[in-house]
C-alpha cells in the first residue's frame, strides 16, 4: 500500500505523478505513464547490470561485443520491437601485451596502455625527452632524435604531426601523460582514420609523467623502451537498429554508441546510453508505439575507434527523411539540452523544458555544436542534432575509459530519472508537427561551424569537408578618411 502522507518534498510531484500513472495506467497520458514506469520500475539499471556482469566489455572484434549485442538484440525483441543489424566494414585493431618499462634512472614498469592503430614491431629503447612544442617549423631537426617524446596533456598530436615527427625529427616513440590524477589511463586511439602511428604511442599516469619531468628537469638520465605486440586488422562490425513506425516515414533517430573500451566493463562509457536507449525502446513500445513520425532507436558500434558506425550509418541513410537524431554519451543527471547550432530546434526545446514542471532543467538552453561523439557525422550532412548537459559526479567518471568504469559508478535513480526525461523528450519531438525542423544546406552546415569557431580544430584534424566553399569575407569596420 502506498503511503501518501509523506513529508512535502521537491520529489512529491514526481512522486503523486508516477503513482498515479502506475495506478491508473488506462487513464494516464502516455508521457506520465513512461515517467511513472521508468522511476518506479527501474528496469533501465537491470538490463545494465545484467548486461556489464555477465558479458563485461564491449572491445569492437572482441567476444564481449558479439555476446552483449546479441543479449541487447533479445531483449529489444522480447518488448515486440522490429530489430536488425547494418554491418559495416572498418580499420580494426586487437590489443597485445603492450608495455612500458623504465631502464634508467630506476628499472620499474610504468602503468601503461597503447593507443589504439599502435601496431607490432620490435622494442624501442631509447632516452626519454619532453616535447615542448608542436611549433616544428621552429625546432632543430636533430633536437628530439632518437628520443622517445614526453607529450603534456595539453599536447594532442594529430597523424600527421606524428609523422613529421618521425620522418624529420627522428622520434621512435611517444609517452602521452594523463589531464587526471589517481592513476588514470585514458584510453583512446592515436588517430580517428585507422592509421598506423609511424611508432608506438603510449597513456601512461600524471603521476608517473610528472616524476619523468621532474627527473628530466634536474638532468638525469631518462631512459625507457616501448614493447608493443598489438596488431591491426580490418573488421566488420554491426549497428544495431529498432525501429518504432509513425504515421510518418519522416525520422527522430535517438542514438548512442554501443562499444567500450577493454580495460573495465564500460558501465559509465557507454553502458549508460546503451541502457538508456534500451529504456526509451522499452517505454515507447509500452505506452506510446504509435507516433505522427517514426522513431529510430540506433546502437552505434566502433564509437572509440573514430565514430565508424554513426560515420557508416550516415553514408548508408544520407538520402533517409531524418528530422532530427539526439545523441546519448554517458548522460548522467540532465541539467540542460543543447541545439547544437540549429536555430529552429531552440522554439520546440524550450517549450519541451517548459512542460516538464518539478523536473524542468535548470541550465538555460544552449545553441553550440561540440565535436567527437556520435551526432557529429548527422550534424556534417546537415541533420538537427541535440545532446544533453548532463554530468556524472567527477569522482565517478574520472575513470571512464579506464579499469573503474565499472557497474558500482552507475546510480540507479540518476540512471532512471535521465531515461525518463529522454523518453519525454523523444515522444515530444516525434508528435510535434508544427516546427519546422529542416536539413540544412553543405552551405549553412559550414557556416554553423564556423560561427561556433570549430573549422580551424576541424582542419587541423583532417575533419573539414567544406573547403570548397569560402567563408564569408569579414565587414570592414574601419572609418576611411
Amino acid at each position: 500500500m502506498v503511503d501518501f502522507q509523506m513529508k512535502p518534498s521537491l520529489f512529491a510531484p514526481i512522486f503523486l505523478l508516477t503513482c498515479l500513472s502506475v495506478c491508473h495506467p488506462l487513464d494516464a497520458d502516455p508521457a506520465e505513464a513512461m515517467l511513472g514506469d521508468a522511476l518506479i520500475n527501474e528496469e533501465a539499471y537491470s538490463f545494465l547490470e545484467t548486461m556489464v556482469t555477465r558479458y563485461g566489455h564491449r572491445l569492437p572484434g572482441t567476444p564481449g561485443n558479439a555476446r552483449s549485442l546479441d543479449f541487447l538484440q533479445a531483449e529489444l525483441e522480447a518488448l515486440g520491437l522490429r530489430v536488425h543489424r547494418e554491418a559495416f566494414d572498418h580499420p580494426g585493431w586487437i590489443r597485445g601485451e603492450d608495455r612500458v618499462t623504465l631502464l634508467q634512472p630506476e628499472v620499474r614498469s610504468l602503468r601503461a596502455v597503447a593507443l589504439g592503430y599502435v601496431q607490432q614491431q620490435e622494442p624501442v629503447e631509447a632516452p626519454v625527452i619532453r616535447l615542448e612544442s608542436t611549433n616544428f617549423d621552429e625546432m632543430e631537426p636533430d633536437s628530439l632524435s632518437g628520443h622517445i617524446i614526453l607529450v603534456p596533456s595539453s599536447v594532442r598530436l594529430n597523424h600527421d604531426q606524428a609523422l613529421r615527427l618521425a620522418e624529420d625529427f627522428g622520434v621512435l616513440g611517444a609517452l602521452l601523460m594523463n589531464r587526471v590524477n589517481g592513476g588514470q589511463l585514458l584510453a583512446r586511439v592515436a588517430n580517428h582514420e585507422g592509421k598506423p602511428p609511424p611508432f608506438p604511442m603510449f597513456s601512461i599516469t600524471r603521476e608517473d609523467g610528472l616524476r619523468l619531468e621532474a627527473q628530466l628537469e634536474v638532468d638525469m638520465p631518462v631512459v625507457a623502451q616501448l614493447e608493443t605486440r598489438s596488431r591491426n586488422k580490418p573488421m566488420t562490425s554491426e549497428n544495431l537498429v529498432a525501429i518504432l513506425p509513425g504515421r510518418s516515414d519522416a525520422q527522430i533517430i535517438l542514438g548512442a554508441h554501443f562499444d567500450s573500451w577493454d580495460l573495465s566493463q564500460g558501465a559509465l562509457d557507454n553502458g549508460l546510453g546503451v541502457a538508456q536507449l534500451y529504456e526509451v525502446g522499452r517505454l515507447l513500445q509500452k505506452h506510446a508505439s504509435t507516433n505522427a513520425y517514426t522513431v529510430v532507436l540506433v546502437f552505434f558500434n566502433a564509437e572509440e575507434w573514430g565514430l565508424w558506425g554513426a560515420r557508416r550509418y550516415v553514408e548508408a541513410h544520407r538520402d533517409a527523411p531524418i528530422r532530427v537524431m539526439i545523441n546519448l554519451d554517458m548522460v548522467g543527471e540532465i541539467q540542460g539540452i543543447n541545439a547544437m547550432g540549429f536555430d529552429e530546434l531552440v522554439p520546440v526545446l524550450e517549450s519541451f523544458s517548459n512542460q516538464l514542471g518539478a523536473m524542468a532543467l535548470p541550465r538555460k538552453l544552449a545553441n553550440k555544436p561540440w565535436m567527437g561523439s556520435d551526432h557529429h557525422p548527422f550534424i556534417l550532412e546537415g541533420f538537427p542534432a541535440i545532446t544533453f548537459y548532463a554530468p556524472i559526479p567527477a569522482e565517478d567518471v574520472r575513470y571512464y575509459h579506464d579499469m573503474a568504469d565499472t557497474l558500482d559508478k552507475v546510480d540507479p535513480k540518476l540512471l532512471a530519472q535521465s531515461s525518463a526525461i529522454t523518453a519525454l523528450l523523444v515522444h515530444h519531438l516525434a508528435n510535434d508537427t508544427e516546427s519546422a525542423l529542416r536539413r540544412y544546406s553543405r552551405e549553412e552546415t559550414a557556416a554553423l561551424f564556423r560561427k561556433a569557431g570549430l573549422e580551424e580544430r576541424m582542419v587541423k584534424a583532417g575533419q573539414w569537408p567544406f573547403a570548397d566553399i569560402p567563408a564569408p569575407e569579414k565587414e570592414n569596420t574601419e572609418s576611411s578618411n
